[in-house]
């Protein structure tokens, strides 16, 4: 399949992707599921430590595992998101409260990623951010695979009720590349003559065997990481004392809004 151009009504962005400052280290936005060592986290400027199963995870959290380490993250709406062997993702930003929109960012630095997105990409709003591509999340399940030079592979799969979600793929200027609304396909990402692109990937059986591993990792996951945090979310000491419908937290600075998922 050719190519497929960057065509849209305009820049959508009007904001450029930049790094953003260093932060001190957030709120508590999820648990770490499960792991196979090692796997570490980076927080607030302090050396990277070993993560155990029940450890918090906060906003600003850079997490990553080595050439034999697993990791399985679940956050408070129980999203959750497996990292392979070799893998790094921040968690840029994750605001979430029952009955109030939400809000999330994560960023795929490198490494096989399988995630299953849950109640903020279903009534707010989800993006995974990667080299060369910003991946819109509408409540589903998929596979994201960051290889040398930032080359972005995008796959969606069958939620566990069997339902099948959408994604939108976007470059890093918010031009729209490409959709995702069937099982077992993908687009691959990458910068060809100084522009980035969208070519359908052609998925073998040995993929397709070794990503729906990944998505059911990403289940078993989900399960185990609901019961960390219904028992973080239930102790007195961690109730949140504000009501629903309060103002949100403010979105990050410099990541434009995704078209198709609008802010209130």
């Amino acid at each position: 399949m050719p190519a497929l151009a960057q065509t849209g009504a305009g820049n959508p962005f009007p904001t450029p992707i930049g790094k953003p400052p260093p932060k001190p280290a957030g709120g508590i936005v999820g648990s770490v599921a499960t792991v196979t060592p090692a796997a570490n986290v980076a927080r607030g400027g302090a050396t990277a430590a070993g993560l155990r199963k029940g450890d918090d995870v906060r906003k600003g959290d850079r997490l990553s595992t080595n050439a034999n380490g697993a990791l399985g993250v679940t956050f408070d709406d129980e999203t959750t998101f497996s990292l392979a062997a070799n893998a790094s993702i921040t968690v840029d930003e994750f605001v979430y409260r029952k009955g109030v929109r939400g809000n999330a960012v994560v960023t795929v630095a490198r490494g096989t990623v399988g995630f299953v997105a849950e109640q903020v990409a279903k009534t707010g709003e989800m993006r995974i951010t990667t080299p060369t591509a910003i991946v819109g999340v509408r409540g589903t399940t998929g596979v994201v695979e960051v290889g040398p030079g930032g080359v972005t592979n995008v796959k969606l799969y069958e939620d566990e009720n069997g339902a099948v979600g959408r994604i939108e793929i976007f470059n890093r200027q918010g031009q729209r590349l490409a959709e995702l609304t069937q099982a077992a396909t993908g687009y691959a990402i990458q910068v060809v003559a100084q522009r980035v692109v969208a070519n359908a990937l052609t998925i073998s059986p040995q993929q397709l065997l070794r990503d729906r591993n990944v998505v059911r990792n990403v289940f078993n996951f989900k399960t185990l990481g609901r019961d960390i945090i219904n028992r973080r979310l239930l102790d007195p000491r961690n109730l949140d004392p504000r009501l629903p419908g309060a103002p949100q937290l403010p979105q990050i600075p410099g990541l434009p809004q995704i078209p198709g998922f609008p802010r209130r």
